[in-house]
């Protein structure tokens, strides 16, 4: 019997969590909770010798001189999130293989699914009060915003769309949403704003939402939209991986499910990781 021999990096908790799934197959999993790729991952790996890796959605930081393709050696599959340049220059000058989980559509969209879910939970906890007959404003109309304003709206919340595009602002127009033109100047009156957008957008032109809405939740990827200098503490609310901070067991199973299916046809990669009699 061949096993194959997981590891997984990163200290969002869903990835702790896939740790401990991976671990209820039987197989060999090494869990590294850790932001940085340092000497001491590098020991790890060169220990454990892992044959499939799984990376953090959030690119690791990089604190050695350089990241040695040694460390990589026995790899036949290494699953990662985003990539930072110095990623991925690595990964293009290696013959790693790599598989992109944030490219798989299944996975996008509930994770999606999760991130608007993970926001009600945020807002719960931040706000102590219900979102029914409250006023939302969503910037962007993405999977995230379109999701989101779908579960708001059921549960009686009045959800408006914000966005530049002609297209999406036609779009959102038609599936029976209220929408808004995001543009300089523009007033949040007094609402509450759900930024989707995963770009640093909020510059000085945008100044006037923090200063006219109840809150700005910012669920967007990390670093956020927020490009001012200052203490917005008292309105601006960064909330990423939401959906491993409210809910890392499914986020977990989602990730387990993506990667699990993508290694069947590795030495090893069966269901339960035997090799065939």
């Amino acid at each position: 019997m061949t096993n194959l021999k997981w590891c997984v990096i990163g200290t969002d908790p869903r990835m702790e969590k896939l740790a401990i799934l991976l671990k209820n197959l039987n197989v060999q999993v090494l869990f590294l909770q850790t932001k940085a790729w340092s000497y001491q991952v590098e020991r790890d790996l060169m220990s454990f010798e892992p044959d499939i890796l799984v990376l953090p959605i959030q690119p690791l930081e990089i604190v050695t001189d350089t990241i040695g393709l040694d460390y990589f050696e026995n790899v036949q599959k290494c699953f990662v999130g985003k990539l930072s340049p110095e990623w991925t220059r690595f990964f293009e000058a290696s013959e790693i293989d790599i598989e992109r989980y944030l490219e798989n559509e299944q996975f996008i969209w509930l994770n999606a699914k999760l991130t608007a879910e993970g926001f009600i939970a945020a807002y719960y906890l931040e706000e102590h009060e219900t979102v029914a007959g409250k006023h939302f404003m969503i910037s962007g109309f993405g999977r995230v915003a379109k999701l989101l304003a779908t579960q708001l709206k059921r549960m009686d919340a009045h959800p408006q769309i914000v966005v530049r595009s002609p297209v999406q602002l036609a779009e959102a127009q038609a599936m029976g949403y209220e929408v808004k033109k995001l543009e300089h100047g523009i007033s949040c009156e007094k609402s509450i704003f759900i930024n989707t957008i995963p770009a640093k957008w909020l510059t000085a032109d945008y100044h006037s939402l923090l200063t006219t809405c109840q809150r700005f939740y910012d669920v967007a990827s990390s670093p956020g939209c927020l490009a001012l200098e200052g203490d917005f503490s008292h309105t601006y609310r960064l909330y990423t991986s939401l959906p491993g901070q409210f809910l890392k067991e499914d986020a977990a199973k989602l990730l387990f499910k993506c990667v699990t299916e993508s290694v069947q046809h590795l030495k090893g990669g069966t269901l339960c990781y035997k090799e065939s009699e």
